[in-house]
């Protein structure tokens, strides 16, 4: 039997490609921050691991955080599986970053810190970006609060809608992402000379006893979460029939609608379909919690 290709929308094959390729990391980041290579002048892993060593799926954390040019952190996150409360969870992971402050160090010898997710899932429904940048401002007069906080998203599932002019550079790395098959890459290598490396990598990668371990690890713990979470799905609707038919219906129509609308009908589409208003399209995709395959 043919084994299992891992690309890069394995978290840990996403890790061990910007670990051992420092022209993967420094193209990633001109595309994230709408840098030229030029205006890199250092970057430095912060947090780097041992790849190939076993890992721990409930507590590893495999974040990539960079030192920029000596005067800025950034934390990227590949997420693959929805996250209810990701808003939070970026914060933290933010606060981390941010919260380096040494004992008789003035405040101002902060550096700015920027969270970066990599999302399989849409944030805001009602609000779909392909990339987004979120800041400190005052509500009335829109005048930034600190250019020291900065969260960014970029959805993979909605590269439709990126703007192929200002975008282009993030749009061929997402796509890099989330190719699955050797065929895949080798068809995004020929648009630049650094994804012709990262292909070759990849490929190395997976060859890699070790490398390989892992990454099949972190594959079946994604699988067993996605299975927990559909359990309790399941688990959820048998006690809205046992408490009440309405209940239950209303459990199986919110499935419908989030299984819908991650496999690519808009909530317009969705709306037509089912006859509901719009705005209550958003409200039960929203409260779905499935996971978008």
């Amino acid at each position: 039997m043919e084994k299992r290709f891992y690309g890069m929308q394995n978290d840990y094959m996403f890790r061990a490609v910007l670990q051992k390729s420092r022209s993967a990391l420094k193209s990633l980041l001109c595309a994230l921050l709408h840098l030229d290579e030029a205006e890199i002048v250092s970057v430095e892993i912060m947090n780097p691991i041992e790849l190939g060593e076993t890992i721990d799926g409930k507590t590893c954390m495999l974040d990539v955080k960079v030192e920029l040019n000596k005067n800025k952190v950034i934390n990227i996150e590949l997420q693959i599986q929805r996250q209810s409360f990701w808003p939070e969870r970026s914060l933290l992971y933010w606060a981390r970053c941010f919260n380096e402050l040494e004992s008789g160090k003035p405040y101002d010898s902060l550096r700015e810190s920027c969270h970066i997710g990599i999302l399989a899932f849409t944030l805001f429904p009602e609000d779909a970006e392909f990339y987004s940048e979120y800041r400190i401002q005052n509500c009335r007069t829109q005048r930034q609060y600190t250019d020291k906080f900065c969260i960014r998203i970029l959805d993979l599932t909605k590269m439709e809608m990126a703007d192929e002019d200002t975008q282009k550079d993030i749009l061929q790395w997402a796509r890099m992402i989330k190719a699955d098959s050797r065929e895949e890459l080798d068809a995004i290598a020929e648009e630049r000379q650094v994804f012709k490396e990262v292909a070759e990598l990849v490929k190395v990668l997976n060859n890699d006893k070790k490398i390989r371990e892992q990454c099949e690890a972190r594959f079946f713990y994604e699988c067993d979460m996605a299975s927990m979470r559909a359990e309790g799905r399941a688990e959820g609707r048998a006690e809205g029939r046992a408490e009440g038919r309405a209940e239950g219906r209303v459990e199986g129509q919110t499935e419908i609608i989030g299984q819908l609308y991650n496999n690519g009908f808009s909530a317009v589409k969705i709306a037509e379909i089912t006859g509901k208003k719009t705005d209550e399209i958003y409200a039960i995709i929203r409260r779905y919690d499935g996971v978008v395959v």
